[in-house]
């Protein structure tokens, strides 16, 4: 392997742990490099050294009956080729883009770390320009190699929140708020009766103040946020809860009313075409409670809670409603996404939509409607 076009410091894979996951992606990057390094030898000079990744263009859900509740995807990729140098910058710079990124996963596997897709943006920003251009290429990748991200040892920095795992101490009832991680432990889940996802931080910061994880009715549950779109972490924490307990858990999903919060919904209970691979972190059996439209009338405010949907909430609930995404490959609605696309349309009749924020103007604020909202579901499980 001496001739592979990789950093030289720190790589010793002596004592380091490869799954069979891991040679796939090693296997691929050498293979690559090797191969440049072919081209770039070449007496005559007129080499073309290439960089090749399948991106996925386009996915088509079915079930898996061998995998109960498990949402799988026919996937539809193409091949993209990067030459260096090329037929435009532009090329070129996606050249070194992809190039740099798999060296940094290749060291990352041969060293046996995980890094997040932060340290490789910040490890050349001047490069790279956003963080949207690692993101992308290492999806390409992931596909490329027919693994999932975790196996390329990358990880997204922590974003998600949970509240009521446990306490600080017995005698002590102040809520220990904990960042979701990669490998966050599960440990004991006898006490937790229910968990809620929210959409957004202030309100999961608000349940939390007024310890609703520790309801006086509705009992001991726990709370958690992704802070907006759910990152894999998050939802592998989920997963982890859900597969391990010792009993079922009911779990329910609260999102704006709007097309965000809609879509939002959908990623977590049958994930989305750029993480295709992803689909053992999926929550199918997610209950959405709200909000609906039927929940924005019960603001007992002066003023009209709900806003203007705009341009851009218009176009996404329109492809939201015709993306094939949200159908079985028999033309069907996905299950638990009929409700959903019935209330889009009622956005758009309408043309508002209203943030969960508004239930605080509500007789007896949030607190009080997700109490009677959760005993009723509750009630059915």
């Amino acid at each position: 392997m001496d001739d592979i076009l990789i950093p030289d410091e720190g790589v010793d894979s002596g004592h380091v742990t490869v799954t069979t996951a891991n040679q796939q992606v090693i296997d691929y990057i050498e293979a690559t490099f090797n191969a440049i390094l072919d081209e770039i030898r070449r007496p005559s000079a007129d080499g073309k050294p290439v960089l090749i990744l399948d991106r996925i263009v386009s996915v088509k859900p079915y079930y898996d009956d061998d995998d109960f509740a498990r949402l799988k995807w026919h996937v539809e990729a193409r091949e993209v080729r990067y030459h260096f140098p090329g037929k435009n910058k532009d090329e070129a710079w996606r050249f070194a883009c992809v190039g740099r990124i798999l060296s940094e996963i290749y060291a990352a596997l041969r060293q046996g770390v995980t890094i997040t897709k932060r340290d490789i943006y910040y490890h050349d920003p001047a490069l790279f320009k956003n963080q949207e251009t690692v993101d992308r290429y290492l999806d390409d990748i992931a596909h490329t190699c027919r693994v999932t991200r975790r196996d390329l040892n990358v990880v997204a920095s922590p974003k998600g929140l949970v509240a009521g795992l446990f306490t600080s101490s017995a005698d002590d009832h102040t809520p220990v708020i904990q960042s979701i991680c990669e490998g966050t432990p599960v440990n004991a889940t006898a006490h937790i009766g229910w968990i809620l996802v929210v959409e957004k931080e202030a309100t999961f910061n608000a349940l939390v103040e007024r310890e609703f994880h520790q309801h006086l009715t509705v009992g001991p549950g726990l709370i958690v946020t992704a802070k907006g779109y759910p990152d894999l972490a998050t939802k592998q924490f989920l997963r982890q809860v859900l597969d391990y307990a010792q009993f079922s858990i009911p779990v329910f999903g609260l999102f704006d009313w709007d097309p965000d919060g809609i879509c939002i919904l959908k990623c977590y209970l049958y994930g989305s075409k750029n993480l295709a691979q992803e689909h053992d972190c999926n929550i199918p059996e997610m209950r959405w409670i709200g909000l609906k439209a039927q929940d924005t009338t019960t603001c007992q405010s002066a003023y009209d809670p709900s806003r203007q949907i705009g341009k851009r909430d218009r176009i996404a609930a329109i492809s939201m409603l015709a993306n094939q995404e949200w159908r079985e490959d028999t033309g069907d609605v996905l299950a638990g996404l009929q409700a959903p696309l019935a209330e889009l349309r009622r956005m758009l009749m309408l043309n508002r939509k209203v943030e969960i924020q508004s239930l605080d103007e509500a007789q007896g604020g949030l607190e009080d409607w997700l109490a009677d909202k959760l005993r009723a579901e509750l009630d059915l499980w």
